[in-house]
């Protein structure tokens, strides 16, 4: 992190923020809450729904923004401000409309790895232009363009982060989006290999404890820069 300043943190949910479980770290939660009285922006982004998200920051107060969908939607905890990405979205609902093993959500549309032929066969079949992103077991149909990393660009431009100011902390390879526009990589310890290999900074620590220990070396750095 030598010489850049951390303006923004940028955590991915599911096994960054969590364990195995899916349990949000509440030790995770209350070192961010800590970087935002430090003054540091504290994003999630996510490829689950938003309501989840916004019902997993109720009461804790943690993120200054909540990116759901993998990027596809920007959401303000604050004052409620809802932001869609991309562009053919009725298309692309209109495709998968009555199939049984997706799930269409406010963007995109999810399924799981074992469907991959089929949807590929969907897209291909309705001459759809979108990307398809792989995530663990999970594969989402996405607008054109649309990923973490461009709801990231999307929401540092809206509270005024440069994106070198700007770590990403997370664990699998729908978090490449989000490196590919960071100033500081960051991979917790559970992260996948292809991940760690681009990460400038790979945690001791596995999942929440990893964000903690992060959010610790940043504020001290905050600490030595007062």
């Amino acid at each position: 992190m030598a010489g850049n300043k951390i303006e923004a943190i940028v955590c991915d949910y599911d096994r960054t923020l969590t364990d195995e479980s899916l349990v949000l770290s509440e030790a995770a939660a209350a070192s961010l809450m800590g970087a935002r009285m430090n003054g540091i922006k504290v994003f999630v982004a996510s490829g689950r729904r938003l309501p989840f998200l916004v019902g997993v920051n109720e009461g804790r107060g943690f993120a200054d923004c909540i990116i759901a969908e993998n990027g596809a939607v920007i959401y303000d905890p604050v004052d409620g401000t809802k932001t869609l990405l991309g562009e053919g979205l009725g298309e692309l609902k209109a495709a998968f409309a009555g199939v049984d093993f997706v799930a269409i959500e406010e963007v995109i549309v999810a399924t799981t790895i074992e469907h991959l032929e089929a949807v590929e066969a969907i897209v291909i079949g309705s001459g759809l232009s979108v990307d398809i992103e792989l995530n663990r077991d999970d594969v989402m149909v996405m607008p054109k363009g649309v990923n973490k990393g461009s709801g990231i660009v999307k929401a540092a431009e809206m509270y005024g982060i440069e994106r070198a100011h700007l770590a990403c902390v997370g664990d699998a390879e729908n978090d490449l989006g989000m490196f590919a526009v960071a100033g500081v990589r960051v991979a917790v310890a559970n992260a996948v290999d292809a991940l760690k290999s681009e990460a400038d900074i790979v945690c001791n620590e596995p999942y929440g404890s990893g964000v903690a220990e992060f959010v610790r070396s940043c504020l001290r750095g905050v600490a030595l820069q007062d």
